[in-house]
């Protein structure tokens, strides 16, 4: 086995290492999809002043986030 520094990947097989950085990529990209609108909508909800202002906050997000789910069923119905 090679030397590594903790966290770095290990040296797998030339082929096993492309399927492998596909894999990781995409539970990046997955992760990141879900994981960084949350901590924005987190960081938003925390910056509010009061309790009531942190209701009135997150109303305000599930009127977006339920509008661009309508938008995006709506383009789906669209496209057939």
């Amino acid at each position: 086995m090679t030397e590594r520094r903790p966290g770095q990947w290990p040296d797998p097989e030339p082929a096993e290492a492309d399927e492998q950085g596909e894999r990781h990529l995409a539970l990046m990209k997955a992760r990141a999809a879900f994981i960084v609108p949350m901590e924005s909508i987190r960081a938003h909800l925390e910056e509010q002043p009061s309790s009531t202002a942190v209701r009135r906050a997150e109303r305000q997000w599930k009127a977006q986030i339920g509008a661009a789910a309508d938008q995006a069923v709506e383009r789906l119905k669209r496209a057939g």
